[in-house]
């Protein structure tokens, strides 16, 4: 039954080269989709190409995912997904992601559009709406703040360290 199914979707695809997806009425090539089957002997590793095990016999479209995410690289992810389901797919945004920073960039028509979202304390409604197209980059920037904090905290405490220090060489020259 799966192999006639998979037949009935490619058939239709090789008649009809451009697919409607959705309610957006995009339209995507063929060559841009493909099938959980595709993708049987790939190997799942970091900065690999990964692929949505849970869709099964949904046409499958890559989506590149950048910067503070737990798994980047290219995820073949179902049609329809939306950014947040996207980013999910690839494991979540780090710890030191920059969720007020996250970016998408789609390539249509010969133009660049990009699209920027805040994803902290869970997102807005637009993240949660966006669907994803074939070839649309998710981009998640590195916070510096955390790293910065360790390195002030440290120096902070260097200071504190010198300064009881040198009162305290006071106070015992005082004394004597």
């Amino acid at each position: 039954m799966k192999k006639i199914l998979t037949g009935i979707l490619v058939y239709q695809l090789l008649i009809f080269p451009s697919v409607v997806l959705a309610e957006e009425k995009v339209s995507t090539a063929f060559k841009d989709i493909a099938l959980p089957s595709d993708f049987e002997g790939v190997k799942k590793e970091p900065g690999a190409v990964y692929y949505s095990s849970s869709a099964k016999g949904k046409a499958l479209i890559p989506v590149n995912v950048w910067g503070e995410v737990n798994k980047s690289g290219v995820h073949f992810v179902p049609v329809d997904t939306t950014l947040v389901q996207g980013l999910s797919l690839a494991g979540g945004p780090k710890s030191s992601g920059s969720l007020d920073k996250v970016k998408l960039t789609r390539s249509a028509d010969g133009k660049i559009e990009e699209f920027k979202f805040n994803l902290q304390g869970g997102g807005t409604p637009e993240a949660y709406q966006m669907k994803l197209n074939p070839g649309d980059t998710i981009f998640i920037e590195k916070e510096f703040f955390y790293e910065n904090r360790a390195y002030y905290t440290s120096l902070f405490g260097v200071i504190a360290t010198i300064l009881s220090t040198v009162l305290l060489y006071r106070q015992v020259k005082k004394g004597n």
